[in-house]
């Protein structure tokens, strides 16, 4: 038996000596990039042990340069120019994701954040319907009285200071009345299955990919993780398999647009017309929800962390919010445009705490890239918060600086050097959603509280990444009432 894995291991060292040799010439500018030493087989996957990929991607690029390769242990292109960023995010033949969300797949399966490249186009094709603008815009006054709802429980502090939570609550109550139409009461619902499983699943499936032995699916499955990760995705799938049943009973009695459906409308009218089976229409509302869930959340709870640690901003919001909108004034589609300086303050979180940053991708075919060939079949990870934070490009990058997104600020930067929601064709198709529940919900917070907060500055956020950015601690923040 060890004589074979040591035939085995010096046959794979052999063919990866023989097939570097033979595409030398071709790929050398590639090759030549600065490389961690790496293993045969397991690639540098050992030094990801019990180290966080967003942690060890940043000390990659810090160490080795920009750009570097690394092997997963397959291997993969890294970088944070935006000029690379621009061209492989628009490139046709680097639409594919990446080997490192395979273990994403055994919960959100071929939905659209996974799919294939020729499922993704008809996929994204079809659900681009329930995020036009006119349907969008019918939200918000659903996002205002969620809000409310928020305000009742922050100020009876029924939420522990746990503001991770508290927003992730909020923010699935908020997509299962919009994007579901269904109505929903998940706040103050502190074990909540679904949102305990996203947690879970996400920690879960990263902590696989420094683990040659996690990444073998069969072996997964039998491990204590395994089982773990498959009773996630049990309370995920009963609580969306819930909420599509009660649509499905009270469907008939909406009155709906055919040509401007919420998401699971527009879905379950696919299924009649174009034969979408239920595992598949559950699997993207598992991905929606989950997505809709945190990424928003995260970026409302930095925020308020963020306005905490800076009053004078914090006040700016708070003035231009009773100028637009006035102390008690319900939020409408026509505030939000206006509301401009909010906006900003929301971009710059975002470009200091981008809740996905980074993306991975795969070639599938040779990519030319500034002077140097990128071979077919290699990962490519784009990362947006190195990019975000990169002083040739933002002056002072740790400071918290909204007037950075002034229309003068923006029009000095290079495209493709702020991607809070990635970019290209298959950036992400909520983004206008986002913005929208986000603006609704840090408006109504801003005119009722003063918010404070003990941290210093960004330095004190100790920053992790599971699919979506968070810290290992609590966030520090506190709600007074003006």
């Amino acid at each position: 038996m060890m004589v074979m894995v040591i035939l085995i291991f010096i046959s794979v060292v052999l063919f990866q000596l023989f097939y570097k040799h033979k595409h030398y010439k071709k790929y050398k500018d590639f090759y030549n990039l600065p490389t961690p030493f790496y293993c045969p087989i397991i690639g540098n996957t050992y030094k990801m042990v019990n180290k966080n990929i967003l942690i060890f991607i940043n000390e990659l690029l810090k160490k080795y340069g920009n750009p570097c390769v690394c092997y997963f242990p397959h291997k993969t292109y890294i970088t944070s120019k935006p000029e690379e960023i621009k061209i492989l995010l628009n490139h046709p033949n680097v639409l594919e994701k990446s080997l490192e969300y395979n273990h994403l797949k055994i919960y959100l399966k071929k939905s659209l954040m996974l799919a294939p490249v020729d499922d993704w186009r008809r996929q994204r094709k079809m659900i681009s319907k329930s995020f036009k603008i006119k349907i969008l815009e019918s939200f918000v006054g659903r996002f205002y009285l969620k809000s409310e709802n928020l305000l009742k429980m922050i100020e009876q502090n029924k939420f522990n200071n746990d503001v991770y939570t508290l927003f992730r609550e909020f923010t699935l109550d908020a997509f299962c009345e919009a994007s579901i139409g269904i109505k929903s009461n998940i706040m103050g619902n502190k074990n909540h299955k679904f949102l305990s499983g996203v947690k879970e699943a996400q920690r879960l499936a990263f902590t696989r990919i420094g683990n040659i032995i996690k990444q073998n699916d069969l072996l997964f499955s039998f491990m204590t993780d395994g089982k773990l990760m498959k009773k996630k995705i049990t309370d995920m799938h009963e609580f969306i398999s819930g909420v599509i049943l009660e649509k499905r009973k009270n469907r008939d009695q909406i009155n709906e647009d055919p040509h401007n459906l919420p998401l699971l409308d527009l879905l379950l009218q696919e299924s009649h017309e174009k034969k979408l089976t239920d595992d598949y229409i559950q699997e993207e509302m598992i991905m929606f929800a989950s997505a809709a869930t945190n990424t928003t959340a995260h970026t409302i709870a930095f925020t308020c962390c963020l306005l905490g640690m800076h009053q004078e901003i914090q006040e700016k919001v708070y003035e231009e919010v009773m100028t637009v909108i006035g102390p008690d004034k319900e939020i409408d589609k026509y505030h939000l445009g206006l509301l401009k300086y909010t906006e900003m303050t929301i971009n710059e979180v975002m470009r200091l705490c981008p809740v996905v940053p980074m993306v991975a991708r795969k070639t599938t075919a040779d990519i030319d890239l500034e002077n140097k060939i990128i071979p077919a079949n290699t990962g490519v990870i784009l990362n947006f918060f190195c990019l975000h934070r990169d002083e040739n490009i933002y002056l002072n990058p740790l400071i918290f600086d909204p007037k950075r997104f002034s229309s003068e600020e923006i029009a000095k930067r290079p495209e493709y050097s702020f991607l809070p929601f990635s970019g290209g064709p298959r950036n992400c198709i909520g983004f206008k959603y986002a913005m929208m529940l986000m603006k609704t919900t840090i408006a109504n917070i801003v005119r009722k509280f003063k918010i404070t907060s003990r941290h210093k500055s960004v330095n004190d956020f100790k920053l992790i990444s599971n699919v979506v950015m968070t810290t290992t601690h609590p966030l520090n923040c506190k709600f007074n009432l003006r």
